[in-house]
């Protein structure tokens, strides 16, 4: 059996290390916070303190570990991979947001380190899904990704289940999307260029462009059109239009009575104290368009599950996550993948393992496919 570590302990880290464990593999914690470990460690996993952001302590972790399972905040996502890089890291396996894999495709070559990236729901099943509609087609001209972790039923102002990273969440409203439209590379501002939907079966939204595509942007390069967006109820993107303005979202500090913090520190902490943790439904809808046999054709997957249906003791959005996390570091421990970077798009043609995978669990993926004469 190989070593396997986890670096991250959170709601999503939490429910991988579950799902591995069901499998019989042996998880090894580390995280920088003492509360997580010593949590960890009461669910029985063997767990250790540790602030992977510094390259010495990465580089105890890569001599230690076979393969390296990674559910990072965002904030200091990017430099603990690139420090597990530096300590020649055998095999990374990363669920966090990284905002340009692309730039670690090299520094993985050298370092001869498999480097999996993207591997949550989305981006990660989105991107397997889009680019497995794409190799139907001969011409894939336009996908689109629609995803949305919400409450079931939008009983609380934001229509939000605090399901995962907060501090993740707030910054989704603030990052530019990079998208495609008409050929064109383009930045979408969240609350600016967002837009109201009917999905078919699924409900209203409103779609605020998101920077999930990442990878999708250069492996479906011929596609004129490639945007994610984010789904909310209706009138979630105007309470948070205000509280932008208010400059609730801002992360300079002001002293308040001597103490120092940040409007988005201060808000995330309310946030996380004030919404719901449990009973959480997850959207995923990709629809792809383009030509079959000089027919129109248009494919589309739907995937809607909520937490009460499945029963399940944790927000939907983590427990998928997880999952989908798990699928991957399951196929590195078996010996998938290459020497440098690998996307999700690369297993597409794994999808029928992984949609089975999630089947098992009882989510379902639906297939629908349109063609037009």
């Amino acid at each position: 059996m190989r070593n396997l570590c986890l670096l991250g302990f959170g709601r999503i880290g939490e429910a991988t290390a579950e799902f591995l464990r069901e499998k019989g593999i042996l998880v090894t914690v580390f995280d920088a916070s003492g509360e997580r470990v010593r949590y960890a460690e009461s669910l029985g996993y063997e767990a250790h303190l540790s602030d992977v952001s510094e390259l010495s302590a990465a580089e105890r972790v890569a001599a230690s570990c076979d393969i390296i399972a990674t559910a990072l905040p965002s904030n200091i996502a990017e430099k603990v991979i690139s420090n597990l890089i530096k300590a020649e890291a055998s095999v990374v396996v990363d669920v966090s947001y990284i905002r340009d894999p692309i730039l670690f495709r090299d520094k993985a070559v050298e370092a001869r380190t498999k480097l999996f990236v993207d591997t949550g729901l989305a981006p990660g099943l989105s991107n397997m899904l889009a680019a497995r509609a794409c190799k139907y087609m001969d011409k894939c001209n336009s996908v689109e990704i629609y995803v949305g972790g919400i409450e079931e039923e939008p009983r609380n102002p934001l229509g939000l289940v605090a399901s995962w990273s907060i501090e993740d969440l707030l910054e989704e409203y603030t990052r530019k999307a990079r998208a495609r439209l008409l050929g064109r590379n383009v930045l979408l501002d969240p609350l600016k260029d967002y837009k109201r939907i009917n999905l078919p079966g699924l409900g209203d939204f409103e779609a605020l462009p998101t920077d999930g595509l990442r990878t999708l942007l250069l492996s479906l390069k011929d596609a004129d059109n490639l945007v994610e967006y984010t789904l909310r109820y209706p009138g979630h993107v105007e309470i948070i239009a205000t509280l932008r303005k208010l400059g609730l979202l801002e992360t300079r500090n002001y002293v308040v009575k001597g103490c120092s913090v940040s409007p988005r520190d201060f808000f995330a902490r309310i946030l996380e104290e004030k919404l719901p943790k449990h009973n959480d439904r997850v959207v995923l809808y990709v629809r792809a368009q383009g030509t079959k046999s000089d027919k129109y054709v248009t494919i589309e997957y739907v995937l809607d599950e909520r937490q009460g249906k499945l029963g399940i003791g944790k927000p939907v959005l983590a427990y998928l996550t997880g999952l989908v996390h798990a699928w991957f570091v399951l196929r590195a421990l078996k010996g998938a993948g290459h020497i440098g970077l690998n996307t999700p798009e690369e297993f597409s043609e794994d999808l029928d393992d992984l949609v089975g995978f999630l089947e098992a669990k009882r989510i379902s993926v639906q297939r629908r496919l349109c063609t037009i004469q």
